[in-house]
């Protein structure tokens, strides 16, 4: 048991370090033999490098056999009849856009993979949040990159500042403590071909599971990680339901039509009292428009998961007051009375699937998680609403002042 969260597994799930590997079912399997410590195996499947599925596998005495590993895959991972491969297309250059707010070291693990990228001719910026030090800057200093400054708190105004500095007509985006995978790019780009889609996003796996409360968010993410690409188009997809799409550490925008549309709203996201929700947000602004959103799984990131369970439990409460948050602005701004009917099925449907897992004997998110994401939900809307104050008041501040001497003059 967990301290602070009362964070559980049922029984059968992994509390010990688990080990994450690549597995290439092309390739003849070989023994795994895990660092001391770590009592399983994680692997991502993939057939001809293309993402299949995961396969967990506890060990026996530090060791994962070949007969082990084939046998757990055939259980839990479904194979393609079919030689499925990356899909081919035209080298397209992409803006690579990272925001960073004080975290040197993850900067530099997920720039440190995009230096291939950069190889092939893709852009890369980094662009430091409203620097307290010059952490930031010493590390981007480092790769042949563009370091740019925004010195507006907000992740959605860091968004918008590598929008705006961006060369290339896709501008991929993909968190400070996420790595890329050696194909995301290519795998990113590749359905934009087709001219109705303004947004592509992709999967996001954890790059290391050492502790308990990166365990536990492994078991909230996984039951919503798909390997099937998928299509969100309206009025199949409501523009109120848009977070289905994906996430903001891993995602693609035309830059054209992202700003034609405003850009990212900076009263949401972190560094904000929304916390979260400004990538939803977007999302729903390109279904409005009439775009298609594309998730592929190729498109892979790693992502280093919350290490302690107090910032676990920050970042599940934020989760819940940005999507409160980016509800009410639909219902507000957007006359959109659908996300009334989402508010309410999201507080039934997380403690109902979660029940029904805990009886399947399944790994299930503890409730006192979903209890945290749904007390952030609760002061969504007011925090909303404070935030949309303090963006006017900054607004009104950087306004041109009536010059009162000259008015009197007039006079």
């Amino acid at each position: 048991m967990g301290a602070g969260l009362g964070l559980s597994f049922v029984k059968g799930t992994s509390i010990m370090p688990t080990h994450i590997v690549d597995i290439e079912l092309s390739e003849p399997f070989s023994a795994i033999t895990l660092p001391v410590g770590f009592d399983g195996v994680l692997g991502l499947v993939r057939w001809h490098r293309k993402p299949i599925g995961l396969v967990r596998v506890q060990a026996a005495e530090g060791r994962v056999s070949p007969q082990q590993l084939q046998q757990a895959i055939e259980r839990q991972v479904q194979i393609p009849s079919e030689n499925a491969t990356l899909p081919d297309s035209a080298l397209q250059l992409v803006s690579i856009v990272v925001c960073s707010h004080e975290r040197p070291e993850d900067l530099r693990r997920c720039l440190d993979t995009l230096l291939p990228h950069a190889a092939a001719g893709h852009e890369v910026i980094v662009v430091d949040n409203a620097p307290c030090s010059p952490r930031t800057a010493e590390v981007a200093s480092r790769y042949p990159f563009r370091y740019l400054q925004e010195p507006q708190i907000g992740l959605n105004n860091a968004r918008n500042c590598g929008l705006q500095a961006a060369s290339y007509a896709v501008v991929a985006y993909i968190d400070d403590d996420a790595a890329a995978d050696p194909d995301w790019v290519k795998a990113l780009v590749q359905p934009f071909e087709s001219p109705s889609v303004g947004c592509v996003t992709g999967l996001v796996l954890p790059s290391e599971l050492e502790t308990h409360a990166q365990e536990m968010f492994e078991v909230y993410s996984i039951q919503r990680r798909t390997f099937a690409r998928q299509v969100f188009s309206t009025p199949g997809t409501a523009p109120a339901a848009a977070g289905v799409a994906g996430v903001g550490a891993n995602m693609a925008v035309r830059r054209e039509l992202a700003l034609r549309l405003g850009g990212f709203d900076p009263r949401l996201d972190g560094g904000t009292l929304t916390c979260s929700g400004g990538d939803t947000d977007m999302f729903a602004r390109l279904l409005d428009a009439g775009s298609e959103i594309v998730y592929t799984p190729e498109a892979l990131v790693w992502h280093r998961h919350r290490r302690d369970e107090a910032a676990l439990a920050r970042c599940i409460f934020g989760y819940g007051v940005g999507l409160y948050s980016f509800l009410t602005k639909r219902l507000i701004e957007e006359r959109d009375y659908q996300a009334l009917i989402i508010a309410a099925r999201w507080f039934v449907g997380p403690l109902v699937k979660a029940a029904i897992r805990r009886i399947r004997r399944e790994p299930a998110v503890a409730l006192s998680l979903l209890l945290r994401e749904a007390s952030g939900a609760c002061i969504g809307p007011l925090r909303f609403w404070q935030q949309n104050l303090r963006q006017q008041r900054a607004l009104m501040q950087r306004l041109p002042q009536p010059n009162l001497h000259q008015q009197g003059d007039q006079a």
